[in-house]
């Protein structure tokens, strides 16, 4: 986990956003979905195939040398079947709780790195 942030403002630092990328992954339904998080992906949304289960999502918190770096952010847009699902946020995650994601609805949660971990940010489930 790095805890430099990916824009130091420091003298030679890339602070343009010229050398980042943002990341889109979809992955497929699995009872625990681990997403590894790019090095050059300051954001990462993620937006799964339909939950069909309980899913937990764990992601990767890097060491001292490699990413993510604080202030990168993972989005999760989530849709379920036609039932009532619950995912977990697990390994590297820090959520206020788990997420119901009700019937005919979907559900957006965001986390923020905060250097050792995924910290929770925004969460809102809507028809």
């Amino acid at each position: 986990m790095s805890t430099s942030a990916r824009f130091s403002g420091s003298k030679n630092a890339e602070n343009t956003a010229r050398q980042y990328q943002n990341d889109f992954q979809t992955p497929a339904f699995a009872a625990t979905i681990a997403l590894v998080i790019k090095r050059n992906a300051a954001k990462t949304i993620v937006k799964p195939a339909t939950l069909t289960g309980v899913v937990t999502f764990t992601a990767n918190v890097g060491d001292a040398n490699n990413p993510p770096y604080v202030g990168d952010e993972i989005d999760f847009f989530l849709t379920p079947d036609g039932t009532t699902r619950v995912v977990t946020f697990g390994t590297g995650f820090l959520p206020t709780a788990t997420l119901s994601v009700t019937t005919a609805k979907q559900a957006f949660i965001s986390f923020e790195f905060n250097g050792t971990a995924w910290i929770e940010t925004a969460r809102a489930v809507n028809a």
